[in-house]
């Protein structure tokens, strides 16, 4: 027989290998965390470089499928980076110190890189010539290459990266590949776009839509660089009863 306080009784356990239910609050927790990866990834992704290059001559030299094999290399590289950071960083990030570090360093990189974009979206240009069209199998290659001889991409997993998986409290193999599969969609959105315009016709993305998307990707690099300094701020200095913002879920 139940005893009085049963009808306050909190839900019971759930039963050992039984599988786990995603609740509201963590279904809410992985779309914010879908939604700031794709963003912070989407800002990123319109930076010129190496990789952004590289679609530009393919397209231009042998179509849109290109984009997609080569964002396929890139996406396999960062599930890689992605996977590496889990298995090495998942203890430490359940440290509230050591996320508040990771954040306020990723923040600081974002800063920089998000003023140095609004310094110089003015002289920003897409021109590129078209170059020899490679076979697919080197595509995926080179979409993996670029990136990985890119000292950019390189600290920007080292600092923004490892900064935004220690601000979202990753924890399970769950949480994770909902980061990879919001930055991948945010690479995606830019270049699949990016391709598109250049297999239509050049003249739909001039060179003044571009430094202008520039400009309101650097302002928005910016603030949410603020947003990581913030986070990581409050993590090296919790007082009693403060959650983290930006917790994924109890494992």
């Amino acid at each position: 027989m139940a005893g009085p306080d049963a009808a306050t009784d909190a839900p019971p356990a759930q039963a050992a290998g039984a599988p786990a239910r995603l609740r509201p609050a963590g279904l809410r927790a992985q779309g914010r965390t879908f939604g700031l990866a794709w963003l912070i990834a989407f800002t990123g992704a319109v930076t010129p470089g190496p990789l952004l290059a590289l679609v530009i001559g393919q397209v231009l030299a042998q179509g849109f499928a290109a984009v997609l094999l080569i964002l396929l290399g890139h996406a396999l590289l960062e599930c890689v980076f992605i996977g590496g950071f889990a298995v090495g960083l998942t203890q430490h990030l359940r440290r509230r110190r050591a996320r508040g570090v990771l954040a306020l360093v990723g923040g600081l990189a974002l800063a920089w890189m998000g003023w140095d974009i609004v310094r110089h979206a003015g002289q920003m240009t897409l021109a590129g010539a078209e170059v020899e069209a490679m076979a697919w199998p080197m595509l995926i290659l080179a979409g993996a290459g670029v990136s990985l001889s890119n000292p950019y991409f390189t600290g920007w997993w080292a600092t923004v990266g490892t900064g935004q998986m220690a601000t979202f409290a990753l924890r399970r193999p769950r949480d994770y590949v909902v980061f990879w599969i919001g930055h991948e969609m945010g690479d995606i959105v830019w270049y699949a776009f990016v391709g598109a315009v250049l297999a239509l016709g050049r003249g739909l993305l001039t060179d003044a839509v571009y430094r202008a998307l520039l400009l309101a990707c650097g302002w928005i690099i910016c603030l949410l660089a603020a947003v990581f300094l913030v986070l990581g701020a409050r993590c090296l200095r919790p007082w009693r009863g403060q959650t983290d913002l930006l917790e994924v879920g109890s494992p």
